[in-house]
């Protein structure tokens, strides 16, 4: 079940991000994605190891870039994971980049409730990860209903994705890794979007 917690004003980071990143660490950070200028805090609070940072953001590269499965599907598996693990500051990151993967407001708003009424394809997405999120597995049911629209690189891909914010989401909440002036947390609307589904 997601935490759906909103940092407090005065939770500060248990690591903040690198004031004076190394030269090597630097010519990856003028490669990642920027807010304000400025490099966003999760890699610059994993500057702190470059090599980590480093394999880090290859990894994550492969998933923004390079994935074989469709982005709406990847938006989808990766805001449904993010919301279980109540992680608002990739959350709102997310919310940014959905509507370019095809999401409307409303269903990003509507990843976050129970029983939202999706499509079949889109509700089976969500089943998904939160059947991941709950067990770590998948039941056969679910798995060859997903093997009916994917092929075998696919599915691979879609167990890793989910598992690969899992494993984010968990370094960002341990770390207060902070969100960036002007980007959103959480949608305020998501109580109205609960509503309508009761």
């Amino acid at each position: 079940m997601a935490t759906d917690r909103r940092r407090a004003v005065d939770d500060v980071p248990r690591v903040r991000p690198k004031p004076d990143p190394s030269p090597d660490a630097v010519a990856i950070l003028e490669k990642v994605m920027h807010v304000g200028g400025e490099p966003l805090n999760e890699p610059r609070t994993l500057a702190w190891h470059p090599l980590l940072l480093k394999r880090f953001t290859l990894f994550a590269g492969f998933f923004l870039t390079r994935t074989t499965i469709p982005e709406r599907a990847r938006e989808l598996l990766a805001m449904r994971t993010i919301h279980l693990a109540g992680c608002e500051y990739l959350f709102g990151h997310h919310q940014l980049s959905a509507p370019d993967a095809g999401l409307t407001p409303d269903e990003i708003v509507r990843i976050r409730a129970a029983n939202a009424g999706w499509a079949p394809w889109d509700a089976l997405l969500i089943t998904v990860a939160d059947e991941m999120w709950a067990t770590g597995n998948l039941s056969d049911d679910t798995w060859s209903e997903l093997a009916r629209s994917f092929d075998e690189p696919q599915l691979l891909e879609i167990v890793m994705l989910v598992g690969f914010y899992r494993m984010v989401c968990a370094f960002i909440e341990t770390l207060r890794i902070q969100l960036e002036p002007g980007v959103p947390g959480w949608p305020d609307v998501i109580d109205a979007a609960d509503a309508r589904e009761q």
